[in-house]
């Protein structure tokens, strides 16, 4: 009986364990936008939509020990295939700043995926990183 719990034990763990957060190296990067009020500073993190076949659901922004919060994002126009989240913050902070993203759901954005993907990412490197050439997005049609 006690090697039936002991597997058990270990098979449930297995069933709920998906893995530590990927430190993960995306084409994502961050603009610092020419918008600031008193201390703070405004920026635009990109991030792609998908990633290891999951699709983007969750942007949130991790001071650590201070601050912890979702941000909405939406269809970034500019960079097909990205997504992005704007936020203002005092520069200062800037080493302490890191942005985890959850991936995990379909396509359609209906589905729960119960194992995808988390990638922690620091705003003070994405603000080095590479970017994609921007495309000239295309107007939304006239209501």
């Amino acid at each position: 009986m006690r090697a039936l719990l002991v597997i058990c034990f270990f098979w449930t763990n297995s069933l709920f364990a998906c893995g530590d957060d990927e430190l993960g190296q995306l084409a994502s990067f961050a603009i610092n936008e020419d918008y600031s009020v008193g201390n703070v500073t405004g920026y635009n993190v990109y991030v792609p939509e998908m990633f290891n076949n999951y699709y983007l659901t969750s942007f949130t922004l991790v001071i650590k020990d201070t601050f912890l919060g979702d941000l909405n994002f939406t269809e970034a126009n500019s960079y097909k295939g990205y997504y992005k989240a704007f936020f203002q913050v005092n520069p200062e902070e800037l080493d302490l700043l890191n942005i985890v993203l959850g991936y995990s759901t379909t396509q359609d954005k209906k589905g729960i995926v119960m194992c995808g993907e988390r990638i922690q990412l620091n705003l003070k490197e994405l603000l080095r990183a590479n970017r994609p050439e921007a495309i000239i997005a295309i107007p939304p049609p006239l209501k």
